[in-house]
């Protein structure tokens, strides 16, 4: 064999190589990402925040199918139906039921990094407001703002005295202001409703 050719196919063969290397590594990288993703009733929260809900509602429905006791499938069923349907009353029971079933209540919220008042809020992020019965938590979309409390330390949660579609969260020391996605007077009294009700149980 001419040596033009031999360096030729040995130029080829390292090549491939490389690119089957890149492959594999490019392979591991995603079944790495695979196995880290969060559970897949998070993907049903992202659909609720984008306003699918019908599309989460199936989601949900098919993840019961499979296990009927799942309590968080249960809670953010019951947070679809709240914002696709704005029933209240409802929504209330439907949380309660997912309380007693090991879960509790979902909503998306506008956090304020400011005081709430009548007019519109400039610093802000939204994100998850969980009521679970020894907690609350607030996993925001995008910033850093998010925190996780026990509900003994909580000192005060509220709605507010200047803008009824707000409440409060007193806790170490600080006081966090939030909106429900709803922009309501409603979804707050639901909230701290619900809040008083888990917190009692």
């Amino acid at each position: 064999m001419p040596i033009g050719t031999s360096r030729s196919l040995t130029a080829i063969t390292m090549s491939l190589g490389l690119t089957a290397l890149a492959l594999f590594a490019n392979g591991m990288h995603v079944n790495l990402q695979t196995v880290s993703l969060p559970p897949v009733q998070m993907t049903a929260l992202d659909l609720i925040k984008s306003q699918k809900y019908n599309e989460a509602i199936t989601q949900l429905e098919q993840i019961l199918e499979r296990e009927p006791g799942n309590s968080e499938a249960h809670t953010y069923m019951a947070t679809a139906n709240l914002y696709r349907s704005r029933d209240f009353f409802k929504a209330q029971t439907e949380f309660k039921e997912a309380f007693k079933a090991g879960g509790g209540a979902t909503f998306f919220v506008t956090h304020s990094h400011e005081m709430f008042t009548t007019s519109d809020v400039v610093d802000y992020c939204r994100g998850w407001l969980h009521l679970r019965k020894n907690s609350v938590e607030f996993s925001p979309t995008e910033g850093s703002h998010g925190f996780k409390v026990q509900v003994d330390q909580v000192t005060e949660f509220a709605i507010n005295r200047l803008s009824k579609k707000a409440f409060h969260i007193k806790a170490g020391g600080k006081n966090l202001n939030f909106r429900g996605r709803s922009n309501t007077d409603l979804e707050p009294l639901l909230i701290v409703a619900l809040y008083k009700s888990f917190k009692g149980t």
